[in-house]
């Protein structure tokens, strides 16, 4: 029994031993599994932290370098930029025209004839850039003219040459040039020969003196052509440039272009000598601004040359004789060949003029008595007197762009014709006044200066204008014309009609002229003399310079010293 126990007992311990020893060996295996576990963990959070470390590094890589490539991009862009302005800024200064009559542009126009040459053109100023532009307002308009056309086409180029510094230029035209002279030249061939064809413009011709200044001289004998030539250019307006209105410098300029640039130049010739009533100096401009050459001489003592296409007779106080008479004859008749033209304006001041009349009469015309005057109140302004034209003829209006021109004139004598067809003359009406029209004779109240219009002579449909012409057939088949233009009175050419916008005297007879001639010009082209006043926005050298140097070295500089900045700061963060 007792062993039975003691057996027991000893079995009990040796459980309670077992089992005491798996427990211990658990729990350091436990511990040992704990341990690993956590050094597998400690590893993989190492790995995970070295990935993640790679991939910021990966990605903090790859912002810095394309924000260095973009850097470097917009500061190459910016560079490029700099030196292309800096390029078009030297060939093309920086004006800016804020005047109110746009004195340093062109008009349309002329931008649009500009635009259109086909031959190279050289401008040459024969005085330093600096000294011309600084000589005097008209001069500084004149040369922004001058770059703003070279602009316009690239046949046309400028320089500025110094006569004194380079002699050896002006030894190339056959007239030697004066300083601040301006030559127009162009190079071609005619009949196999290269022949270069200039024309100078002179500082006289870059201004328009005011009408009673060029009368008070027409009176006393002179004329500013006189004086040019007798004097020259500086002297005339060193002591006459007070009576200067306005700038003609872009007449003078597209005229140059077109005399240069025209294989066939039509040469308009004024004649003089007969105590002429009007000077007609805007339709002179006029003319000249569409590429007419314009001359004048003394028909009392000098031959009309050969070259001359067209003459005008321009209101003429006293009669021609018979031997100037001849000359108008010999003229239009041309040796037998026609295709000459004659303008001749008569006036309400004039003399009796029997040799003249007699002349007209061969082309079928004739200038009668008194002034049209209208009834029709609709036909005419503040008195019967000045009024409105009518009917206006469909031939020779090539050039005109309004549909419904207005033509004024006042103190107009009646042109009749007197045949529409005898042989191989021929006549028409090209401007008439309305059926209610009437011929009267007018005075001037000389208490209160009133125009006093008399007693109605004449009724009914009165021309303004009338072309008379003899033509003659060619070998070829073709019909050849001298042609003579009667205009009523010299109000319809006066500067004041031909300059006003409100009107369209310029624009018709610019067409009828050119059509006249077979000249052909840029449809309506007709330029107004600008007066140079007010303020203008020009940057001196001091302010160019500034300019340069902002744009060429301290902006680029400035985002240089910007993207350097950012990249750093990328770079570090």
């Amino acid at each position: 029994m007792d062993n039975m126990d003691n057996n027991e007992s000893v079995e009990k311990v040796s459980a309670s031993s077992a089992e005491l020893l798996a427990d211990v060996l658990k729990d350091e295996k436990k511990k040992l599994d704990d341990k690993a576990d956590d050094k597998n963990d400690k590893k993989s959070k190492k790995d995970k932290k070295n990935e993640k470390g790679a991939k910021g590094t990966a990605k903090k890589l790859k912002h810095g370098t394309m924000a260095t490539v973009l850097t470097c991009v917009f500061v190459a862009l910016v560079v490029l930029l700099n030196v292309v302005t800096t390029m078009i800024f030297d060939r093309y200064p920086i004006t800016i025209d804020l005047t109110s009559d746009k004195i340093y542009s062109v008009t349309e126009k002329t931008e649009k004839y500009v635009k259109g040459i086909k031959s190279d053109v050289l401008i040459t100023v024969f005085a330093s850039e600096e000294a011309f532009e600084g000589y005097n307002s008209y001069t500084k308009q004149a040369s922004e003219l001058i770059k703003n056309y070279a602009k316009l086409n690239s046949h046309i180029s400028y320089r500025f040459v110094d006569i004194d510094s380079n002699p050896e230029i002006a030894k190339d035209y056959e007239q030697k040039p004066s300083a601040y002279e301006i030559y127009f030249e162009t190079e071609g061939e005619a009949d196999g020969k290269k022949i270069k064809r200039t024309k100078p413009v002179g500082l006289v011709d870059l201004v328009k003196f005011n009408d009673e200044f060029l009368s008070q001289m027409s009176e006393s004998g002179y004329s500013i052509e006189m004086l040019t030539e007798q004097y020259g250019d500086m002297n005339v307006l060193y002591y006459y440039g007070s009576y200067v209105e306005s700038s003609n410098a872009e007449q003078a300029f597209t005229s140059a272009l077109m005399t240069v640039t025209d294989p066939n130049p039509v040469y308009v010739t004024f004649l003089t000598g007969s105590s002429e009533l009007t000077q007609l100096t805007y339709f002179q401009s006029l003319l000249e601004a569409n590429g007419y050459n314009v001359d004048s001489i003394d028909i009392t003592t000098q031959d009309i040359p050969e070259r001359t296409d067209v003459i005008v007779v321009p209101a003429p106080r006293a009669d021609y004789t018979p031997q100037d008479v001849e000359k108008l004859s010999s003229f239009l008749n041309n040796g037998g060949d026609l295709g000459k033209q004659m303008i001749y304006v008569a006036s309400y001041g004039q003399q009796e003029t029997p040799n003249l009349d007699e002349f007209l009469e061969e082309y079928g015309l004739a200038v009668g008595e008194g002034v049209i005057c209208e009834s029709d109140g609709a036909r005419y302004y503040n008195e019967p007197c000045t009024t409105s034209v009518d009917y206006i003829s469909d031939n020779y209006d090539q050039d005109m762009q309004t549909a419904s021109p207005k033509i004024i004139s006042t103190l107009c004598r009646p042109v009749s014709v007197l045949f529409q067809e005898q042989g191989m003359n021929y006549c028409e009406a090209y401007l008439s006044s309305t059926a209610s029209a009437y011929t009267a004779m007018i005075s001037v109240d000389s208490s209160t200066g009133q125009l006093a219009i008399g007693d109605k002579m004449e009724k009914g449909k009165l021309n303004y204008a009338a072309v008379g012409s003899k033509a003659k057939f060619t070998d070829d088949n073709d019909t050849v014309y001298s042609n003579v233009l009667v205009v009523g009175s010299e109000a319809l050419l006066s500067d004041y009609y031909l300059q006003s916008d409100r009107y369209q005297n310029a624009e018709y007879f610019v067409s009828v002229i050119n059509g006249l001639t077979g000249k052909t010009t840029v449809k309506g082209l007709t330029i107004q003399p600008k007066s140079i006043t007010g303020n203008s926005f020009d940057i001196n050298e001091s302010q160019k310079s500034k300019l340069k140097w902002t744009f060429c070295l301290i902006v680029p500089v400035c985002v240089l010293v910007i993207g350097i900045v950012v990249w750093v700061r990328r770079k570090n963060r």
